[in-house]
């Protein structure tokens, strides 16, 4: 081969090999966003009788956050075990927990990397950790896991609700709320990348399998809402997952963007809280 052809033909591959190279060395930067807990987090929680859950994992030691109910008695109170998205903190669910139904009790976890968590994110880690959680909350509450997970019901935003399924898919939970959820994160990365580079994604969140596994049991109930104005993830992704469990998958769309549906779908979350809790 001429050497002007060589030369080509490596500039070529080197085109070719560089966007591959960079999703596959930084996608995790590109997913998740963690930081610390801000100033006054903890100490609010504390101030509403909440408590560290501490534990260890593969990751590392681990810190979730419960805070129990303050209205009525802790025995037997539904349990809402809650997720936040990619750029959040587990505490930011603090505000709808003070303004939820006060029989509640929440368990809010946070993925390794986040708040008080050591180690990195990833699938399997965060479902690794969401078990670990609510066994360590079932041990200082002195409560067997299996009477928590029937009382328990699920809820996540964005990246949330993709761990919330598989938290509940993991602890036999049949309940929840998710807003503005992917089906999966290949299919995001379809979005934004198109394809094949799609297929370059090693975090494979797959809301369109767990859902279907978890439909698969005759009580699975789940309600999404998304954000009609959502530019982040479409609400067409929402709409392809409750049309394939339209009994079970109940979907709303909502007013509001991406991370704004959250203020626009308080007083219906609310009221379907209390729904799927049986209050």
């Amino acid at each position: 081969m001429h050497p002007i052809w060589k030369r080509l033909l490596r500039l070529a591959l080197i085109a070719m090999l560089t966007p591959v190279v960079f999703l596959l060395s930084c996608q995790s930067s590109l997913i998740y966003h963690p930081r610390p807990n801000e100033h006054g987090m903890v100490e609010h929680l504390e101030n509403n009788q909440g408590e560290r859950i501490t534990y260890r994992t593969s990751q590392g030691q681990q810190t979730a956050w419960y805070r129990p109910p303050y209205r009525g008695p802790e025995e037997g109170a539904p349990l809402w075990i809650a997720f936040s998205g990619n750029g959040s903190l587990a505490l930011d669910w603090m505000h709808f927990a003070g303004v939820a139904d006060g029989r509640f009790a929440w368990l809010m976890i946070d993925y390794p990397g986040y708040g008080e968590c050591e180690g990195k994110p990833t699938p399997k880690a965060i479902r690794e950790s969401s078990v670990a959680a609510l066994d360590q909350l079932a041990v200082q509450l002195n409560v067997p896991r299996e009477v928590l997970t029937s009382r328990s019901m699920v809820i996540g935003h964005s990246l949330g609700a993709a761990a919330a399924l598989m938290a509940a898919e993991d602890l036999d939970i049949h309940r929840g709320i998710l807003i503005s959820p992917f089906t999966s994160m290949t299919d995001m990365g379809r979005q934004v990348l198109g394809w094949p580079l799609c297929y370059l994604n090693l975090h494979r969140f797959d809301n369109r399998k767990t859902l279907t596994a978890l439909c698969q049991h005759p009580e699975t109930r789940f309600t999404i809402y998304h954000g009609m104005s959502d530019d982040l993830i479409p609400i067409r992704m929402s709409t392809e997952l409750a049309n394939a469990h339209p009994s079970q998958v109940t979907l709303h769309p909502s007013p509001g963007g991406h991370n704004d549906v959250l203020l626009h779908i308080q007083t219906q979350l609310k009221a379907e809280t209390l729904k799927l809790s049986g209050l």
